[in-house]
């Protein structure tokens, strides 16, 4: 009666005799992949939204290229960030955006030239000279005047004259970057006006050349 109980054991321990090398490995493999889910922490929280492929200012609209999709820790996401799934793309900051910074509602939230008023509008200038936008940033405010109406090709007035100031301590809401394949000369700034402001500098644009003096 005791036989039976005797050959299961060895047969048994045969098996796992057989085995053993396989077993081991086995039960080693578990225990390495305890420990690392054990050493590991579980991945932070994250959150995919928009950030600006390059310095970005109120000169222009926003195209797909200066957008992109990042994944941002959700205890580094400031309010109000924007998600991917919907890019403002031909809408224009109401800001200065850095290159990598988190794009947000707060960014678009007005017109780029309402913080100087309701009346104001955002108003391209061709500047003679670039040597002078050179020197100017967002936020510096500028006196625009027109000196004298060029000939016929374009070129320096015939006959020099005083200029006479356009518009006067206005503010500069971005400076483009342009590659200088327009051929228009100068540099382009855009500044905050009126309606009526932005119709004169557009009309002394066609016959004269204009330049800024600088308040700050």
């Amino acid at each position: 009666m005791t036989t039976t109980p005797y050959r299961h054991r060895r047969g048994l321990l045969r098996l796992l005799d057989r085995y053993r090398r396989a077993v081991a490995a086995l039960l080693t493999a578990l225990a390495a992949i305890a420990a690392v889910m054990v050493l590991r922490p579980p991945p932070e929280p994250a959150t995919e939204v928009l950030v600006a492929t390059r310095d970005l200012d109120a000169s222009g609209p926003m195209t797909e290229a200066d957008l992109t999709g990042r994944t941002v820790p959700d205890r580094l996401l400031p309010e109000g960030a924007l998600s991917p799934d919907d890019p403002p793309t031909g809408l224009v900051p109401n800001a200065p955006l850095r290159a990598g910074e988190v794009l947000t509602d707060a960014r678009l939230g007005e017109p780029p030239a309402a913080p100087y008023g309701p009346d104001m509008v955002a108003v391209p200038v061709r500047v003679s000279d670039p040597g002078a936008v050179a020197l100017l940033s967002p936020g510096s405010r500028v006196d625009v005047l027109a000196a004298g109406a060029m000939d016929d090709l374009g070129g320096p007035p015939a006959r020099a004259g005083p200029a006479i100031e356009v518009v006067g301590d206005r503010p500069v809401l971005g400076v483009p970057a342009e590659d200088g394949a327009t051929g228009e000369g100068g540099a382009l700034i855009l500044i905050a006006a009126t309606a009526e402001e932005a119709r004169a500098l557009a009309g002394h644009a066609t016959v004269s050349r204009l330049s800024v003096t600088i308040r700050g």
